[in-house]
């Protein structure tokens, strides 16, 4: 494995959210790989504030405090396993800080941060008052979102069409060029949950693109003062396939395969799955998070990795931290795979089987 991410220059870290082990594997690649860039799925905005205080002796403290007077204002680097990951890469590069990246759109609670961000620009008159008003109308959402614990009474989500249009004049008329550009990462941000939220498969498309597009923007960015960056990227597994994922997208992980070929570089995919455990997961606005119990080949859609899951250990004398498979060397032999090995052999490359999952926590 190791010797794989030395000849990559895109590694690609598909996982299952909140576990403390996948940071630990991560952690693990960024001292081996010294990364040029570690991307993350969160929005622009948050991943820029986190890089600002991850040198910080205070920075649990600064976190805890942030999310217990804005909750849910990122994703994952509110994690504090995940922000302690942020930390060690952006610390293991040889000769200079590593640059921080967040890919995707701005959380549930993002609003009233952004919001902010807004009101610091030098807009005008009417810019001003439009903006305070939006303050204000998601003052009194987030008032709801804590009493219910519902994330769709948020701002972000539940603003009215009107309401953001007027907001959009406004900023168009007179606010500050910066001012308009967060304004635009809001509206696409609220476009796909609500998609989401709507069952509409579009919001799966439109997040691939957005991926796709702040990718593209941060690597051209760092390729004015280093022309071939190695980036590690740490996404949900959908994310980071290959050809089209189990959603039936092109994903970003697809988008770097094509780049890397079209450089003539390396993109290596690795998986990360555990046999069984827990994991935490979201309860709900302000509330503490739940845990979900698994055993992965009691799970029909993984019933066909029992064979990976046999192959782990069994005594306490003979524990390992687990197993990797070279999905490569299965590639082009006329096996008999099934259709879901044959999704798995061609989308990612290393698959990493742990014995066990424990659960994450937010600050």
């Amino acid at each position: 494995m190791t010797e794989a991410i030395e000849h990559a220059r895109f590694v690609l870290l598909g996982e299952s959210h909140f576990s403390r082990e996948t940071p630990q594997v991560a952690a693990a690649i960024c001292k081996a790989m010294h990364p040029d860039a570690y991307a993350v799925e969160a929005g622009p905005s948050a991943a820029a504030y986190v890089q600002t205080i991850l040198k910080s002796p205070d920075r649990k403290a600064v976190m805890q405090q942030r999310e217990r007077t804005r909750p849910a204002n990122m994703a994952f680097l509110d994690n504090e396993q995940e922000n302690d990951l942020a930390a060690e890469c952006i610390a293991s590069g040889k000769t200079k800080d590593i640059v921080l990246w967040g890919l995707d759109q701005e959380f549930l609670g993002a609003a009233p941060v952004l919001l902010q961000q807004m009101q610091q620009q030098p807009n005008g008159p009417m810019a001003e008052i439009a903006i305070g008003l939006a303050l204000k109308q998601d003052k009194q959402a987030e008032l709801r979102a804590r009493a219910t614990g519902d994330f769709m009474q948020l701002f972000l989500v539940s603003a009215s069409d009107g309401d953001i249009a007027d907001l959009q004049r406004a900023l168009a008329v007179d606010g500050t060029q910066k001012s308009q550009e967060i304004m635009r990462e809001l509206v696409e941000s609220r476009h796909i949950y609500r998609l989401n939220a709507a069952g509409s498969p579009d919001s799966n498309s439109e997040r691939a693109g957005l991926l796709k597009q702040h990718f593209l923007q941060n690597y051209r960015t760092l390729q004015e003062s280093t022309p071939a960056p190695r980036i590690f990227l740490k996404f949900g597994d959908n994310h980071m396939w290959k050809g089209f994922n189990d959603l039936h997208q092109l994903d970003l992980g697809d988008y770097v395969a094509e780049l890397a070929s079209v450089e003539q570089a390396t993109s290596l995919h690795i998986q990360v799955l555990a046999a069984k455990g827990t994991l935490a997961g979201l309860e709900g606005y302000a509330r503490p998070t739940k845990t979900e119990h698994f055993v992965l080949a009691d799970i029909p859609e993984y019933v066909w990795l029992k064979p990976m899951v046999d192959m782990l250990p069994t005594t306490e004398s003979d524990k390992s931290t687990g197993i990797i498979l070279d999905l490569r060397k299965l590639r082009f032999r006329q096996l008999a795979l099934s259709a879901e090995w044959q999704h798995l052999v061609y989308g990612y490359d290393l698959l990493v089987m742990l014995p066990e999952f424990t659960p994450a926590n937010l600050y």
